[in-house]
């Protein structure tokens, strides 16, 4: 009788060794660990683009004030202190009860200081709490005319951003009808021109003269300057009384209050910043 062996081959099941799982594992946390490194990025980057988009609006309206009213805003109270909040009450930039509410627990702070011949820059301080660096750094690649304070070990970072006196503040042309009072006299108040080199100027013509004709016609008129104040000049306007007019004495001053056919006399006038 033959006996008959069988061999059965077993062929092993496919699957991962151990090894293999763990590299999975790690590479898809190393994966995970990226993207959620790059969205954090991504809120870090809008936060400061926000933060960036408030220190330019308020620049901007900053200037806009500046230029109705030849200076900063809280500019003679406070040396700008109280700049946000005076933009606000004017309903030029959002200001929550507490004042401004910034992300991340950041701040804003205002102040102007004196550059001499350029006039008084607007300095915006962005404060940031400890550790926060990387977004001061972020901050100051959208704001280029901002620089990083030098503040203590254990202070955030303060990232500054310079505002200058608009240029055409110091061209700015206002206009006045002035009545004449007493012997012709009338005051007429200064601009407040920015920097050194900018002086008070004036332009002045009178709307009506009235007098006793004569063969040569109206002999002219003068504006002689009795007081110059810090504040305001104090002027008086004389005619011509005859052909001569070389000097001072050639005009004469009006008695009491100039009229002309029954109305008051008014003198037009114009003041500037006048560089030199």
């Amino acid at each position: 009788m033959q006996i008959k062996h069988q061999v059965v081959t077993r062929t092993p099941l496919g699957g991962f060794t151990l090894v293999e799982v763990l590299a999975s594992v790690a590479l898809i946390s190393i994966v995970a660990a990226y993207f959620v490194h790059i969205q954090i990025q991504q809120v870090q980057e809008r936060v400061v683009e926000a933060l960036a988009q408030d220190v330019l609006t308020l620049a901007n309206a900053s200037m806009t004030y500046f230029s109705q009213t030849n200076e900063w805003p809280d500019q003679e109270n406070g040396d700008c202190d109280d700049l946000i909040a005076t933009l606000g009450g004017l309903g030029a930039f959002p200001v929550a009860v507490g004042g401004y509410q910034g992300p991340d627990g950041i701040t804003l702070a205002t102040r102007c200081e004196d550059t001499g011949d350029l006039g008084r820059t607007l300095l915006i301080s962005v404060n940031f709490p400890f550790g926060a660096d990387d977004q001061a750094q972020m901050l100051m690649s959208y704001l280029p005319t901002s620089v990083n304070e030098d503040v203590d070990d254990d202070e955030g970072p303060v990232v500054t951003h310079y505002v200058a006196t608009p240029r055409r503040a110091s061209e700015r042309y206002r206009f006045y009808r002035i009545a004449l009072e007493e012997r012709g006299i009338f005051r007429l108040s200064k601009p407040d021109c920015p920097g050194r080199r900018n002086d008070p100027a004036h332009i002045l013509l009178p709307q009506a003269i009235c007098m006793p004709a004569s063969a040569q016609g109206l002999g002219g008129y003068f504006f002689d300057e009795i007081d110059d104040d810090d504040d305001y000049w104090e002027l008086q306007l004389l005619v011509a009384d005859g052909e001569e007019n070389n000097n001072v004495s050639d005009f004469m001053e009006f008695s009491g209050i100039p009229t002309c056919d029954g109305n008051r006399v008014y003198v037009g006038a114009i003041t500037y910043c006048e560089t030199r």
